[in-house]
């Protein structure tokens, strides 16, 4: 498995350290990365987590009709339908969550949250990465092969690689703003 906490933490060091030259050439190189990574992270993962929910987001709607009547005239949606979403869509949003704000962090209980998110993000994300890679070959078992990739690509990888960017980006920034390694030095006159 990647180990993407190993690269945040890396970048983190390397970035919070970096000169403010470089420093701004990696928040804009990454920067532009994660611009690109983002679309694709919101359709195959983000989207396809949603889309994957519909149905127990309105099973959900009846069970708990009574308690989202109150709150509907506020929000124009039922609780049920807006928390079934809000609450599977936040589980496949785990990984990106531990790797970025607790990278150092490790515990056989959070591995195993970590691991179960991932599962459950790749089998969401498989219906619109498989119907994209069945159009690109007629051979089925090819089909299936291609569909096994982009998935494994669109939701581990691109989610991986736009971690680290975005930790990058911010850690960069953040030597721009302290000067980076340029540490403005004091001297003191004794009389």
């Amino acid at each position: 498995m990647l180990d993407v906490r190993g690269y945040v933490i890396a970048a983190r060091r390397s970035s919070v350290n970096a000169e403010p030259a470089a420093a701004l050439f990696m928040a804009l190189i990454f920067g532009l990365i994660a611009l690109a990574l983002f679309p694709l992270w919101v359709t195959f993962d983000l989207l396809s987590t949603w889309d994957f929910t519909t149905a127990i987001r309105f099973a959900s709607e009846d069970a708990i009709y009574d308690m989202a009547y109150q709150v509907e005239g506020w929000t124009n949606l039922s609780v049920g339908a807006a928390l079934a979403g809000i609450v599977f869509t936040s589980f496949t949003l785990l990984p990106s969550l531990f790797e970025l704000a607790f990278p150092a962090v490790s515990h056989p209980l959070l591995n195993l949250v970590l691991i179960i998110s991932i599962v459950f993000d790749y089998i969401t994300d498989w219906p619109k990465a498989s119907a994209l890679a069945s159009q690109w070959t007629d051979n089925s078992l090819i089909a299936f092969l291609y569909s096994v990739a982009l998935t494994a690509f669109v939701s581990v990888g691109v989610q991986a690689l736009l971690v680290v960017a975005v930790t990058v980006v911010i850690f960069s920034l953040l030597a721009l703003v302290r000067g980076g390694t340029q540490r403005a030095t004091v001297i003191i006159d004794q009389q």
